[in-house]
């Protein structure tokens, strides 16, 4: 792997929000507008209470920059980082877009089991395009693992069911389906998946 590791600040934003809306394509659905939508995920990113904010990022960087991202945050954090989130959006959005960001988190609200204390939840990992397959998913999960290890926390994330490349890396980590959940043909306009599986690591931390 060529790329390093480190820890994200407010000024990553612009790189940062390219990886985002690889791993939430479905914000540029209801944006529209790539601009817009790019601006709305920097938005979120350098939001300190946000899912997918620079306080939780890790970047992995390339020789012209980042190239891979991971978002991990603790899970006792997951109900008020999520009223963050949507200020953020909607913010960054403008107003024409609030009512679709709405129905969206409500779809998510629906798909996604709750996140419990004892996990770390990635809510981002995404690596661009250009550099996949040369390890940087693994190294910056390996990270998260690491982390979460140290603090006696498990590991929780969602992947599309039909992503199966993305299910593959984490059932290779140790990773296993707890929930799968499947979307409608409604939900998928503004939610461009099959459905969401529930995937958690717990190495020597007992379930719920």
């Amino acid at each position: 792997m060529g790329a390093v590791l480190r820890r994200a600040s407010p000024y990553d934003a612009p790189a940062a929000a390219r990886l985002i809306l690889e791993a939430a394509p479905s914000l540029a659905v209801i944006l529209h507008d790539g601009g817009v939508a790019e601006r709305t995920a920097a938005a979120a990113f350098r939001t300190e209470r946000s899912v997918f904010g620079y306080r939780f990022a890790l970047l992995a960087d390339g020789d012209a920059g980042p190239v891979g991202l991971v978002v991990a945050y603790p899970g006792r954090l997951h109900a008020s980082l999520k009223l963050g989130t949507g200020g953020a959006l909607a913010g960054g959005g403008g107003t024409r877009h609030v009512g679709d960001l709405v129905r969206r988190g409500r779809i998510l609200d629906r798909l996604l089991p709750s996140v419990g204390n004892d996990c770390l939840y990635v809510s981002v990992l995404a690596i661009d395009s250009g550099h996949r397959r040369q390890g940087i998913g693994t190294a910056l999960m390996d990270r998260v693992v690491s982390g979460a290890e140290r603090l006696g926390l498990a590991v929780a994330l969602d992947v599309g069911v039909e992503d199966e490349p993305a299910r593959r890396l984490y059932e290779g980590m140790g990773f296993r389906i707890r929930q799968v959940s499947r979307t409608t043909s409604l939900d998928r306009r503004l939610l461009p998946t099959k459905g969401l599986a529930r995937m958690e690591l717990r190495r020597g931390v007992q379930g719920p």
